[in-house]
């Protein structure tokens, strides 16, 4: 996934665009990969004006990128397997993770003040969690999940917590465990299914917001490396796993 010049690559978020296609952020490069998930081989990819930090994916072949830096959404259309650069909006902090609420809703986390926003997808904010409503719950809330039934999960690796909220942003539950050690990527597979990359403990975990129990899937003895990103294709059952220090930016999981 590498060319000439650059730096290693650090996978900071990974979205399945289809069984055979991600789309990952690369921070340290300043890029944003379109991945043959089959052959590692990269198909496209663009050169962005800051760093990209969170992505996701819209309809109509689109996808969006949080530029934290720039205090920027970056939109990016993809056709014909190549990637191009399309308008941006401002937001007023520093923008950790995105991901889309619905065709028309994105939700946005936060840096400097910790929190989190949801807001249309032409920047009009919508409604607001910061540490005031809260309860000072958000330091790094780096990572966003979004279930099928509307609940959106947000994990903070300062804290060492998730929090999961309605689809009002109601606080309806904050989730520890010793296992959470330092929970960076977040991905919901079911209901009762959250899949964690713990980063400080090298390993995925698997949340059950049902009962909140954390029990242990993959970890150093898997390949697992300081995990900081996973995605989750429920039609090939693969999980997408973005680690901070592997020669492989994305390894692949079959579950």
């Amino acid at each position: 996934m590498t060319s000439s010049g650059e730096k290693g690559i650090y996978a900071h978020d990974i979205a399945v665009l289809s069984p055979s296609r991600l789309l990952v952020s690369d921070p340290w490069n300043y890029t944003l990969r379109l991945v043959d998930s089959v052959n590692g081989g990269v198909l496209s990819k663009v050169s962005l004006p800051d760093a990209p930090w969170g992505v996701c994916l819209l309809g109509d072949g689109e996808a969006a990128v949080a530029l934290r830096n720039e205090k920027k959404i970056q939109f990016v259309r993809i056709k014909s397997d190549k990637l191009s650069l399309d308008r941006s909006i401002d937001v007023k902090h520093l923008p950790l993770s995105i991901s889309a609420f619905d065709s028309s809703h994105l939700v946005v986390t936060y840096q400097d003040p910790g929190m989190l926003e949801m807001m249309t997808i032409d920047g009009r904010v919508i409604d607001a969690v910061d540490n005031q409503k809260a309860g000072k719950l958000f330091h790094y809330p780096n990572h966003i999940a979004i279930s099928n039934r509307g609940d959106i999960y947000v994990s903070d690796w300062f804290t060492r917590t998730i929090t999961q909220m309605d689809r009002t942003l109601h606080i309806t539950r904050t989730f520890t465990s010793p296992m959470l050690t330092s929970p960076r990527g977040i991905v919901s597979v079911s209901t009762d299914q959250l899949l964690v990359a713990d980063m400080k403990s090298h390993s995925i975990v698997v949340l059950n917001p049902t009962n909140g129990t954390v029990t242990h899937l993959l970890g150093q003895t898997d390949g697992i490396q300081q995990p900081g990103a996973v995605a989750w294709c429920p039609a090939s059952k693969k999980l997408y796993v973005g680690s901070w220090n592997l020669q492989t930016a994305v390894s692949v999981f079959s579950l």
